[in-house]
């Protein structure tokens, strides 16, 4: 095939490969309308045995080219791995020698296939009662809004751009961005990417909607396939269970081992290896031992990796039509490319170029969490006592591998340096790290305390705090060194396969330690001249006993525009709750989708199926006291209002409320009342999953939650015919990060509570609205205990956004009187 190159390409190769004195090189060449080789440049130089094969520096129709010095073309299994990533991304890859007479083409170029546009009307077609999945169904309503949205989508995939979506209760969403995201896989071999917020979303288009849809819309030749897609830390790996279960009794206390015991008996017949596979999920300390880390893992080299569930799981989502992450591993996902620069090759997710983001309205937090800097007391304090706590771990560990072994001096004085060296230093950390706390500990006289420039000159630095810092951030060090120490040592010892195998967890450890330092650092002392950031101190836990600390980019838009949007051809943005009063302004503000130049292509706003008017009333008292005028008086009129509504439709309560504190109080002060006639379920008494089921199996329970049950809660039915909303879901402005926003748009001349907090509660209200009416069968009231939504003129705002449900608007005892006759007319419950 050398004749594939041009005479100008070889004399680069040759020109280049000498320059290096026979070395191995990398180089991209570009495919000529003829498929030869032409305009070769140099991109990597290495070893006579190896050369980096750079993520990103091919483009899709490119080929990479490197040369064997040893004249031998057969390609390697690094050759062959680095060829199957490439093949996916669109770029060939060649062999040649060194006096460039030889080529040996591994992978060719796959050649640009000419796109396939969807039909839309055909792809809404499909969503008709007499479509292909309305047939296949069976009974399946038809839904216009449905339909309308997957004509949007397939558009979109056709022509390219963002698509902005709200798709109102009951439009069936998921199916209408499936359908269009499987008839593109099948007519043009390129995967959809679709990232949820919910566990019980992916939950459901993995295990219910993409079977169905698999189903449907198989053909003679295709048949479409889909994956579940977790993080790394999600899994078992089966071989840090091995190495774990090997000496048990010197990483853990007696109660732990047993459950490696356990742990092994599950992964022998578990499906997919990860912790939503489990029964009873393990303690923190035996999944730190045992689950997939990325930066251990040795790959091709591993025993398991033939039936490693990483492995399992991403070898299916490479071949998948549709792969379904949620919005942590999209945005880890994000921040890798963007260390890396790589855009075309797989980095945590494999290549994507269509985009589906359903629960929209999550991205941006999602990402400032992991564009940013997060570390914990506890994270550390657990790290650390993987290395040694109360006598077991790693170290004790290895310095027993090293005993068994006494007839070499390399083990004596491999035992002796971590007695001197490593144990010395963790000691260190671990007072240090003490140290550190207590002062912030001290300094924190509120659950949150933000740092802004200010905090240079607190006091709590004349305390101690820097030579606290300057101590963590030494001992940290202290430990990598002494590990590399004792690596080093080992590595003279060809024997100790048990002991490499130590050390890499040491230091895997050790990374971790040190992205631990940079959060500290980012977070009490950050360099100046940085990107601006949003810092602060919290207590974390139930008890309160954690200390975290947290940076994170303060203007996302520009970030995630470049970063995200104007790198993947089709993106989708879809939820109930993406306008806050009809507009799209607010959410393109936030994530960057108004800089131009503008990807948008359509802004859409798809009504609900469901009669609100006849299914639904929204009652608003306008005599109960203020909650930020009067707090306690607030308090009892929610417990009053509570109870008087759970008499008169005998239960089938949710009450939500916008504070763990508000929500405890009302508790204790219905609990005697509600609990003697119905079951009363209360957050943070039983799991959140436990507590849904037990509302839904009961009939008849009241349910009292906070932030995580505004959204992605299901009842339909009559378990759930009430829905109180105990005050209107406004940001605190105080908390570090919506300050810093609100600060941002002042700077700017914009009011930050027209333009930022209004909006975000229209929108937290809406969530919260949308979870009682959930089928077409459903009734029920809505209750908003909060006046300010008709007494101030933003009230409007934040009503409009609402389905329109009948209104009951006045003094508590009429607005009652209008839900009772509701309720009567509806056959719930008995009046008062």
């Amino acid at each position: 095939m050398i004749e594939r190159l041009s005479p100008e390409a070889r004399a680069v190769l040759r020109e280049e490969i000498a320059r290096a004195g026979g070395r191995e090189v990398s180089f991209v060449a570009r495919l000529d309308g003829d498929g030869d080789l032409v305009d070769v440049r140099a991109v990597a130089r290495g070893t006579v045995d190896a050369v980096l094969a750079l993520p990103g520096v091919a483009a899709r129709g490119e080929m990479l080219l490197h040369n064997h010095p040893s004249g031998r073309l057969d390609p390697s299994t690094a050759d062959l791995t680095v060829a199957a990533q490439l093949h996916d991304a669109g770029v060939g890859f060649g062999i040649v020698d060194n006096e460039v007479t030889e080529l040996y083409v591994v992978v060719e170029c796959p050649r640009a296939r000419p796109q396939v546009v969807l039909d839309a009307p055909e792809i809404a077609g499909m969503l008709d009662q007499d479509g292909a999945v309305g047939k296949a169904l069976g009974g399946f309503e038809d839904r216009p809004s449905q339909r309308d949205m997957a004509a949007y989508i397939a558009d979109t995939y056709n022509g390219g751009g963002v698509a902005l979506l709200e798709a109102g209760t009951g439009v069936g969403k998921s199916f209408a961005y499936l359908v269009p995201a499987l008839v593109w896989a099948r007519d043009n071999s390129e995967r959809t990417v679709v990232s949820t917020n919910t566990i019980n979303l992916q939950e459901q288009l993995v295990g219910k909607d993409l079977p169905i849809l698999a189903r449907a819309l198989a053909t003679g030749d295709h048949t479409p396939t889909f994956a579940l897609l977790k993080g790394w830390r999600n899994y078992l790996c089966l071989a840090r269970l091995e190495q774990a279960r090997a000496v048990p009794d010197s990483l853990f206390e007696d109660e732990r081992a047993s459950e490696l015991q356990r742990l092994a008996e599950w992964a022998a017949h578990s499906a997919d290896g990860s912790l939503s596979d489990l029964a009873d999920e393990p303690s923190d300390e035996v999944w730190d031992a045992v689950a997939a880390e990325s930066d251990l893992c040795t790959r091709l080299k591993c025993p398991f990796f033939d039936r490693c569930f990483v492995f399992r799981a991403r070898r299916a989502a490479a071949e998948a039509d549709v792969v379904v992450v949620n919005h942590h591993l999209l945005a880890s996902d994000l921040a890798v490319r963007m260390a890396s620069d790589n855009w075309v090759d797989a980095a945590v997710l494999p290549p994507y170029r269509r985009l589906i983001i359903d629960e929209a309205h999550h991205l941006e937090d999602v990402s400032a969490a992991h564009l940013g800097a997060q570390v914990s007391q506890v994270g550390i304090t657990r790290l650390l006592g993987r290395f040694e706590r109360n006598g077991r771990g790693l170290l004790p560990t290895l310095a027993r591998e090293l005993t068994q072994r006494d007839d070499s001096p390399l083990d004596a004085k491999g035992r002796d340096l971590i007695q001197r060296r490593l144990l010395d230093s963790l000691r260190g950390a671990r007072r240090g790290t003490e140290e550190l706390f207590v002062l912030l500990d001290r300094r924190l006289t509120e659950p949150v305390l933000r740092l802004t420039e200010e905090f240079a000159k607190d006091g709590v630095w004349t305390e101690g705090l820097g030579i606290a810092l300057e101590n963590v951030l030494l001992a940290f060090s202290q430990l990598r060194d002494g590990v590399e120490s004792i690596a080093d040592r080992l590595s003279l010892d060809d024997r100790s396969e048990r002991g490499g195998q130590l050390i890499a967890e040491m230091r895997a450890v050790v990374r971790r330690l040190e992205s631990a330092a940079a959060g500290l650092t980012a977070a009490l002392k950050p360099a100046p001249g940085g990107p601006p950031a949003v810092r602060w101190i919290e207590r974390k836990g139930r008890r309160q006993t954690n200390l975290g600390l947290s940076a994170v980019p303060l203007d996302l838009a520009p970030i995630l525009k470049d970063a995200l949007f104007d790198r993947v051809e089709t993106v989708v943005l879809t939820s109930a709750t993406l306008a806050a009063g009809g507009e799209f302004t607010f959410l393109e503000e936030r994530l960057g989708l108004d800089l131009p130049p503008s990807r948008v292509v359509v802004r859409e706003v798809l009504d609900s199926p469901f009669d609100f008017g006849s299914q639904c009333v929204l009652g608003i008292p306008t005599d109960l006291p203020e909650p930020r005028d009067n707090e306690a008086g607030h308090d009892a009129a929610v417990a009053r209002v509570l109870l008087e509504v759970a008499r008169a439709s005998d239960g089938g309560v949710f009450c939500l409320f916008t504070s763990h504190g508000a929500l405890r109080r009302t508790a204790e002060a219905v609990r005697g009342d509600v609990g003697a006639r119905w079951p009363l379920l209360v957050q943070g008494e039983a799991p959140r999953d436990q507590l849904l089921r037990r509302f839904r199996e009961s009939g008849s329970a009241v349910l009292l939650g906070t932030d995580s049950f505004w959204e992605g809660v299901d009842v339909p039915g009559r378990a759930l015919r009430a829905l109180i909303l105990a005050k209107l879901p406004f940001k605190v402005p105080s908390e570090p990060l919506t300050a810093a926003r609100l600060e941002r748009l002042a700077e700017k001349g914009v009011d930050g509570f027209t333009h930022y907090l209004i909006p975000h509660a229209a929108l937290k209200l809406k969530q919260g609205f949308g979870r009682l009416i959930r089928s077409r069968s459903d009734v029920g009231a809505v209750l908003l205990l909060d006046r300010r939504v008709v007494t101030k003129r933003y009230g409007p705002l934040l009503l409009e956004g609402l389905p329109a449900a009948a209104r009951a608007v006045g003094n508590w005892p009429d607005v009652r009187d209008e839900c009772e006759e509701f309720f009567a007319r509806h056959g719930i419950g008995e009046p008062v």
